[in-house]
């Protein structure tokens, strides 16, 4: 059948050319939408209604490239735009509300753009290696660590896992590695697994952990200064309690000093005038400096240990001390409290006489054990009063102290070096 063809004025060219490019935008629009219908499964009503407009738009292509439309008169070729606008008005109203829907709908795509997004790295892959999905930021990971694209995963694990990336600085290995990027960017890696379609799929994630890790310098630098201050304050107090002892030393010596010389002056007067009333005043001051002397010497021993043995001494008691105890500064202060606190409690509580202390030194430790001879307890020690500051103290060096009350009493204290 022969193709009618009108021969139409040059001025009427360029309204068949718009009428062309109009139709065929139309008619590849809603070819396009024929075929997402037909791939996703629509509805017959549907793929029919579509199938229309498709007919309609290509027989006006043809009808406005062969010049055909602008013979056929004023009102068809109204009717036709007419037509061309409606059907215009109801692509775009659809195109609005394919792309919304599309924002609201969850797909592959979406999935894969919202895991790319991500700062923390992702990578899924199945038991042979094959990766099933992986984001931007554990492939640029994973190029920072190694110069290489990231294709399989079962490599992937294990060059991290046995800390042999090449580029990074691996600060742990094993089941959860850490790397330091060449970039500074610290990296903590994580491994798990799901069952899925008879099938084992494996999680590897790459946290970003380089505020955490800076948290962690800080804090260790914190903590050494600390250490560094606390060292300071202990030599400090260790000065402090040997220039209080010099101190006391010395005033004991002035005061010993001016006594003997009121003792010379008076025994020069009685030599001089020797009346019952100088010799009465000559024998009571040098009765009491002896006196003195006899009650003073052993306070002045330098050593806290001889102090504490000659008071209980002092009082009849007797410490017998089995090992070395240790000379630390913070220790010896320990020790020395629970022997006093020891010393108390048995002669308030257990009528004893002797307290037996036994030290073991291993390596700077000390562990002391102090127990008595008097009564065992009738029942558990509740710990109250010296037994209470002395846990206190002790727990605040990071010591232990433990108190056994059955079958006698034993205090026995761990201190670390």
């Amino acid at each position: 059948m022969p193709v009618l063809k009108v021969n139409i004025p040059y001025n009427l060219m360029i309204l068949r050319g718009i009428f062309f490019l109009w139709a065929s935008f139309l008619f590849l629009s809603f070819v396009y939408r024929l075929f997402e219908a037909v791939r996703s499964r629509k509805g017959y009503p549907e793929i029919c209604l579509l199938i229309v407009p498709v007919v309609i738009c290509f027989s006006i292509t043809i009808f406005a490239e062969e010049g055909i439309l602008l013979a056929m008169g004023m009102k068809y070729v109204i009717g036709i735009a007419v037509a061309l606008g409606i059907m215009t008005v109801l692509t775009f109203v659809q195109l609005v509300v394919g792309i919304r829907n599309r924002k609201r709908r969850i797909d592959l795509n979406s999935v894969k753009e919202s895991v790319d997004r991500l700062v923390t790295g992702v990578c899924c892959y199945f038991e042979d290696g094959r990766i099933k999905l992986h984001n931007l930021s554990m492939e640029k990971v994973w190029r920072s660590l190694t110069g290489q694209s990231l294709t399989d995963g079962r490599n992937l694990w294990s060059i991290l896992s046995e800390g042999q990336a090449e580029l990074g600085t691996c600060i742990k290995e094993g089941d959860n590695p850490i790397y330091e990027l060449p970039d500074g960017n610290v990296r903590s890696f994580r491994r798990t697994f799901i069952e899925t379609d008879g099938m084992r799929l494996y999680e590897v994630l790459a946290a970003d952990v380089t505020e955490e890790f800076a948290l962690i310098d800080e804090l260790e630098e914190m903590e050494e200064r600390l250490r560094y201050r606390g060292t300071r304050l202990k030599a400090l107090g260790e000065k402090i309690d040997a220039l209080n002892i010099e101190k006391e030393i010395l005033n004991s010596k002035i005061r010993l000093h001016d006594d003997w010389g009121r003792a010379l002056l008076t025994a020069k007067a009685y030599m001089e005038n020797p009346d019952d009333e100088t010799r009465r005043e000559f024998l009571s001051i040098w009765e009491r400096n002896i006196s003195y002397v006899e009650e003073n010497v052993p306070s002045l021993a330098k050593d806290a240990y001889d102090d504490i043995i000659r008071s209980a001494e002092a009082l009849g008691l007797r410490i017998d001390i089995d090992g070395e105890l240790p000379e630390d500064y913070e220790m010896r202060n320990v020790v020395i409290q629970a022997m006093t606190v020891c010393l108390s409690n048995m002669v308030k509580h257990a009528e004893g006489k002797s307290l037996e202390v036994r030290a073991v030194n291993t390596n700077g430790s000390f562990t002391v054990t102090l127990t008595n001879d008097g009564d065992s307890p009738d029942e558990i020690i509740e710990e109250k009063g010296g037994l209470k500051n002395l846990r206190k103290k002790v727990e605040a060096q990071g010591w232990q102290m433990n108190v056994e009350s059955s079958p006698r009493f034993v205090l026995t204290i761990e201190m670390r070096g």
